[in-house]
């Protein structure tokens, strides 16, 4: 028997990427609760991925599916609030 996911877009920023994709949660489950988790494994999967470099903001590529090592991730958010703005105008500036 398989839990119940759903589907969370989210936006990450890795040391070097930018990523826009689907990551597939337990349904109920909060973004925070599955990165502090112990339980949780070392990546994630992800589908509809967009890949952007984090400094230019330049598209890279588009998958159906990637994994991600969590410790890779620098930041991690929903994305429903992330607006059709070009890339480079919502990277952080770090």
């Amino acid at each position: 028997m398989h839990a119940k996911k759903e589907k969370l877009r989210v936006e990450i920023y890795t040391n070097a990427h930018r990523i826009l994709a689907d990551m597939h949660i337990f349904a109920g489950a909060r973004l925070t609760d599955i990165m502090q988790s112990r339980e949780t494994q070392s990546f994630f999967a992800l589908t509809n991925v967009e890949v952007y470099n984090a400094n230019t903001g330049q598209f890279l590529f588009k998958s159906d599916f990637m994994d991600i090592n969590r410790s890779h991730i620098v930041i991690i958010r929903p994305a429903e609030t992330v607006s059709e703005r070009p890339a480079e105008s919502v990277r952080p500036a770090f």
